[in-house]
């Protein structure tokens, strides 16, 4: 396993897309290839271990065309929908409220 500072590396290198791009290109050539893309596939692309741990997911976003994939539980979408509104909610109040304070002064 890579060290997580390699991956954090990895992930904020300045040549990240270009890397990315290239991954998507090893994985497709090696999938119709092959039937398939192992990491000993990406390994002997020229991909360090953090590499492929850092750009594997992005790289099968962009040949599946679908965006990251969400793990927030519905539940949870929905309770910050809420805490959204009532915050809207609590500064209409609080807007309506200062004026009368200062008519009240």
């Amino acid at each position: 396993m890579a060290a997580p500072s390699k991956i954090r590396a990895a992930q904020s290198a300045p040549d990240r897309p270009r890397r990315i791009a290239l991954m998507v290109r090893t994985m497709i050539d090696r999938e119709a290839a092959n039937g398939a893309c192992t990491f000993g596939d990406l390994s002997a692309a020229g991909f360090s271990e953090a590499e492929i741990i850092a750009y594997r997911d992005p790289a099968r976003e962009q040949i599946s065309n679908r965006g990251a994939i969400d793990l927030c539980p519905p539940g949870r979408r929905e309770g910050h929908k809420l805490v959204k509104a009532a915050k809207l909610v609590r500064k209409r109040l609080e807007r309506r409220q200062a004026p009368q304070a200062q008519r009240q002064a």
